[in-house]
Order: C-alpha cells, then sequence, then structure tokens
C-alpha cells in the first residue's frame, strides 16, 4: 500500500502541512497537478522568479525557429527545438496521471517532434507571445493540464530542488547529493534511488479524474471559456463549435489575429485556483489524518490464551470492530466524510474501516492478511481477515436505511463465509437514524429463526454513523447503542 512521506519520514503529517508541503504519496499519484498561473506572485523564495523563468524558456525559442531551414532534425536549429520540448520524467512528484508508477510520462519522441514542428509554425506566422506555449492543452493532440504540468516540473526542476534541500534541512531529513547539472548539486532526500521532489501546497490545482490522456481533455472545463470568447468573435453560436477537436481551435486561433490576440489577453488575466485541501474533495489526506487519529488510539487486544487460530483471528477482527465502533462514535473519526453537505455512502465506511483495520495490522505487527472487496463469485465482500487457510472471519458492513438489510445478515453474509470457507462471521450496522430499537427487534426475530434451523450467528455490532458533534458545539444528543 502507497504510503506518505510523513509515514516514508517517520513524521507528522503537520509537520508536513504546517510548512505548506504537499504530503503526497509514494508510489501512488494524486489527481492533482501544478498549475503555471499559480506561480504568478508566488512569494516562497525558491519560486519568486519561477513565472518568468517557464515563461522565458518558451520566448528562447523565438531566436531558433528564425534560422530553421527545415523541419526535421538534420536541420540543427529545428534539432535544438526538438530538445528544448524533449522532457525527462521528474521523479517522486506524487503527481500526474500515471497509473502504475510515481513518475511524470515526460516528452519525447515523436510527441517532442509534434511539439516543436506546433512551436515553429507558430512562431513563423509572427506569434511570438510564449503564453500561447501555455495554452498547447488546447491546440495540441496529447496534451493536457497533467503534460502542462510535467513540463513545468521540468523546466523549473532546479527551483523544486531548491525548495526540496531547503524543506529537508528544516524538518532534520536524512539526504544524498543529487548533481542536476554539472557544478550543481542539491542535497535532498531519495526514495528508490532517486530524489524526491517536494511540492508546495499552494501551487497544486485539480486535475479531472480521467482514464486517459484524451479524456483528460474531454473532461476538463478550463478552456470553455476561452472557447466562447472565440466563437463570439468568429460571430457564431457557441453550440456549433463546443464539440471543436483540438486542431479546429489550433486553426481558428493561429489563423486569426482577434483570436490570437483574445486568447493571449485572456491567458494574461487568468488567476490560478489552487486545490482547497481544507475541503479535500479529492480526499487526498483522509488516509493520513486516520492514521495519524489511530495512532493516537492504540489497540487494545484481548488476552489469547488459546492456541485455536480461528478463535484467535476472530477475536482480532471483533476487537477492531469495537475500536472502529469506540472512535467513530467517541472520537469523530467520520468527520472528514461530512464536509460540503455530503454524508459518507457505504462505500466511505468500508474504506474507513478497512483503513482502521489495516493500520492497526500493521502497528501491532498483528499475524493476518486483510483483503477488501475480494470477490468468491457470490458478489463483493467488504472485507475478510485472514491467516493463511487455517482461519478465515468475513466482514459485511450496511447502513440502517439499506432496504436489504436482513437479507445482509442472513443470506448475504452466510453466502460468503460459504464461499470463502470462512469460520466466522461479523456483521456491523451503522446507524443513520434513530430505528435502533426497530432494528434490533428484527435482527432478533430473524436470529430466534436461524437458531431453530441450526444456522450459524454472527455476531451484530452497531455503529452510531450519525454526525458526532463537538461537545462545545452539540446539535444532539446522540442516542445510545
Amino acid at each position: 500500500m502507497a504510503i506518505h512521506y510523513s509515514q516514508y519520514f517517520h513524521l507528522q503529517h503537520n509537520d508536513f502541512v504546517s510548512k505548506g508541503v504537499y504530503n503526497a504519496f509514494l508510489d501512488k499519484d494524486s489527481l492533482l497537478h501544478v498549475d503555471p498561473l499559480l506561480l504568478k506572485g508566488c512569494m516562497i523564495p525558491e519560486f519568486k522568479e519561477s513565472y518568468n523563468t517557464f515563461l522565458d524558456y518558451f520566448r528562447k525559442l523565438v531566436p531558433l525557429a528564425k534560422f530553421v531551414k527545415g523541419t526535421n532534425v538534420r536541420d540543427p536549429f529545428f534539432k535544438q527545438i526538438v530538445r528544448k520540448f524533449t522532457m525527462r520524467e521528474i521523479s517522486n512528484t506524487g503527481l500526474g496521471f500515471s497509473k502504475e508508477n510515481s513518475y511524470g510520462k515526460g516528452i519525447s519522441g515523436e510527441l517532442a517532434n509534434q511539439l516543436a514542428n506546433s512551436a515553429y509554425t507558430i512562431i513563423q506566422a509572427g506569434l511570438v507571445e510564449p503564453e500561447i506555449f501555455a495554452l498547447m492543452q488546447l491546440i495540441e493532440d496529447n496534451v493536457g493540464a497533467d503534460r502542462i504540468s510535467d513540463m513545468t516540473l521540468c523546466i523549473l526542476q532546479e527551483d523544486f530542488l531548491a525548495y526540496t534541500q531547503r524543506i529537508a534541512k528544516e524538518l532534520n531529513l536524512t539526504t544524498q547529493a543529487f548533481q542536476f547539472a554539472h557544478g550543481v548539486e542539491y542535497e535532498v532526500p531519495f526514495y528508490k534511488n532517486k530524489p524526491i521532489h517536494f511540492i508546495p501546497m499552494q501551487l497544486l490545482a485539480d486535475l479531472p479524474k480521467a482514464n486517459d490522456f484524451d479524456e483528460i481533455d474531454k473532461v476538463c472545463n478550463y478552456n470553455n471559456q476561452l472557447k466562447k470568447k472565440i466563437a463570439e468573435i468568429i460571430g457564431v453560436a457557441w453550440a456549433q463549435y463546443k464539440d471543436y477537436k483540438k486542431r479546429d481551435w489550433k486553426g481558428l486561433i493561429l489563423g486569426n489575429k482577434a483570436c490570437y490576440e483574445a486568447a493571449i489577453s485572456y491567458y494574461k488575466g487568468l488567476t490560478g485556483v489552487a486545490y482547497d485541501f481544507s475541503s479535500d474533495n479529492k480526499k487526498e489526506y483522509v488516509d493520513i489524518l486516520f492514521h495519524d487519529l489511530l495512532l493516537q488510539h492504540p489497540l487494545t487486544l484481548p488476552s489469547l490464551s488459546s492456541c485455536d487460530p480461528k478463535i484467535e483471528v476472530y477475536e482480532i477482527t471483533k476487537s477492531i470492530c469495537l475500536q472502529f465502533k469506540h472512535l467513530v462514535e467517541d472520537n469523530r473519526l467520520s468527520e472528514l466524510f461530512y464536509k460540503d453537505s455530503r454524508k459518507p455512502d457505504e462505500t466511505d465506511w468500508q474504506m474507513l474501516l478497512y483503513t482502521v483495520a489495516d493500520t492497526y495490522k500493521r502497528a501491532a505487527n498483528l499475524d493476518v492478511s486483510i483483503t477488501r472487496e475480494d470477490n468468491p463469485g457470490v458478489g463483493e465482500i467488504d472485507f475478510h481477515i485472514t491467516r493463511g487457510s487455517k482461519a478465515n472471519t468475513v466482514i459485511e458492513i450496511k447502513r440502517s436505511t439499506n432496504a436489504n438489510l436482513l437479507h445482509g445478515y442472513r443470506t448475504q453474509l452466510a453466502a460468503y463465509m460459504k464461499a470463502e470457507k470462512a469460520d466466522s462471521g461479523i456483521f456491523m450496522i451503522i446507524m443513520e437514524d434513530d430505528s435502533i430499537e426497530r432494528i434490533q427487534a428484527k435482527i432478533a426475530e430473524v436470529q430466534v429463526d436461524m437458531k431453530a434451523k441450526g444456522e450459524y450467528i454472527p455476531e451484530v455490532i452497531y455503529v452510531n454513523g450519525m454526525r458526532q458533534y463537538s461537545a462545545s458545539n452539540r446539535k444532539y444528543v446522540s442516542p445510545k447503542l
């Protein structure tokens, strides 16, 4: 499972956040990206000049383009432009759209040649404002917000290394020398033999969720206002042009002076919108906040004198579930889900319980395995805790408002246990209303019938899942469960 910087360095989450440093994942990307617009007016010492540096990178293409005789790598000046768009991967940022690792995609080969050709065409047309290159996600195929982010990181890598070096020193982290260029070294932390690059939280913007690079462009709403402005300039209805491809917008902007000037003016007037970590809609920090809270409330296991692994695994599982109940009801563990007027759904509760179980497993070095949403052929189990083939306890979670609550208890859980050859099961009910007495009575009726028929009767654990207000702001008396 991927871990945050704070866990890797054995620090607290707040050690990073208090310094404004993004507490990123290692070996897992987030749906955030560096927006160059957020560099405007940035007062972080290492980034005060970064926006101009970013634009200057593209300004330097202009004199090169003037000497190009042919758009192929045999031309030395065109080759230099290709090199300017050939950008290596930047390691350990925790950003990007990669599904398999924590490295940016980089730019090379065909894409680098594509961008070099576009740059040459743009400059030859007398369009030399560097902001046009910041609009590549609008006009260039295979370039989206995540690519712009990777380019920004590459162009400004030295700034990010200087920032990382300072933060690492302030946090007293173990570092190694990284040679950025001949005679230029930075002392930064490493992970898997590659340097870590810390990112300021204030430079990060939301990256829309998508399944591939092309889809990013479709779901991204960043460019719609500009597209509408251009549609107005050429005197057509927006509806006619909303489905234009990138090449169509490229043709309009580069082929029409008024459209080009509008695009540049529009971009110059933009200010970036930083990701709101306080609401944290992408749940970047939910797991680490849970993790830190759990460490403050260590798991107390019962005395397990039995050598029977089936009993031991069941008691471990039950202890975790009861600790989860305590944390939710008495320590407001679920509060992070109650944001922006939303309430946790069943998946939220499953993830939360899994996080609690996995954290305690690691902290206490428990000799068990935890598997979430396994599918043995009868549907998805919320998760089960096992010790090899010797012991297996299945956990099923249902909300009190679920219409299939009783079916889940008597039939669904039994089917999961049979499919997994489980020895025991625990049924957890998340109470979202005050119907506890009615549900307990219904469960009791079912249990009487199950006992009469010789069926296994799983233990039921009730958890008050209603919002737990702080004592100083108590709006209701929490029902006793």
